[in-house]
């Protein structure tokens, strides 16, 4: 994305939670319409008035993220939109990436969602999403580079199930899906930034 191209802009009213004099504006490294709702409702419940800003932008990294790819990932889609919001003087405080993919661990393998969160100060924080058990065949077609979204597409015999209840949906008939997975989890990157004081102190 240049210099010149234009971003989308959501505006989102004010919520009885908290109010702050100034508007808290999030630039989000990706044009998922969940995502936008997940980060939406984890920031809408400290910042407000707020105003959420979606950018595509690349990952740098597979389709199929694997282990330490999906942390790079976030990261990426994070600095990325940064970039935009410097080199467009969009003034915003916090840029977010969100990449999910697939982690080994005790010799099996677990779908999970990285967060990595920006702000303007150049403080940052990682958070994940809870982990969940794959299924052997669908590793092994995830190993050769199809995505997980794909085979969920399938097996649920729709299309485009990554920006409606997405794998953790599928899986559970329902009750977790990507949606809540992801808000959590934004939520919980978002504390070294709501206690600044335990986690940015100075040296």
């Amino acid at each position: 994305m240049g210099v010149s191209d234009k971003i989308h802009f959501v505006s989102f009213p004010k919520s009885d939670i908290m109010i702050t004099m100034a508007t808290t504006k999030v630039l989000i490294g990706s044009e998922n319409r969940v995502k936008i709702e997940s980060a939406r409702q984890s920031f809408s419940k400290f910042f407000n008035p707020l105003d959420i800003h979606k950018l595509r932008v690349d990952s740098g990294v597979s389709a199929q993220p694997i282990n330490e790819e999906v942390f790079t990932g976030a990261k990426n889609r994070a600095e990325h939109a940064k970039r935009i919001n410097d080199e467009q003087l969009l003034n915003a405080n916090f840029f977010v990436g969100i990449e999910g993919g697939i982690l080994q661990l005790h010799k099996r393998w677990f779908q999970f969602t990285v967060i990595y969160i920006l702000d303007s100060q150049h403080r940052d924080s990682f958070s994940t999403t809870g982990l969940y058990e794959l299924p052997n065949w669908i590793v092994e077609k995830l190993l050769t580079g199809i995505e997980l979204s794909d085979i969920i597409d399938e097996l649920a015999k729709d299309t485009n199930t990554k920006e409606k209840q997405s794998a953790s949906g599928f899986l559970t008939n329902g009750e977790v899906d990507r949606r809540q997975n992801y808000t959590q989890a934004i939520t919980f990157a978002l504390i070294p930034f709501l206690q600044d004081n335990l986690y940015f102190q100075k040296e």
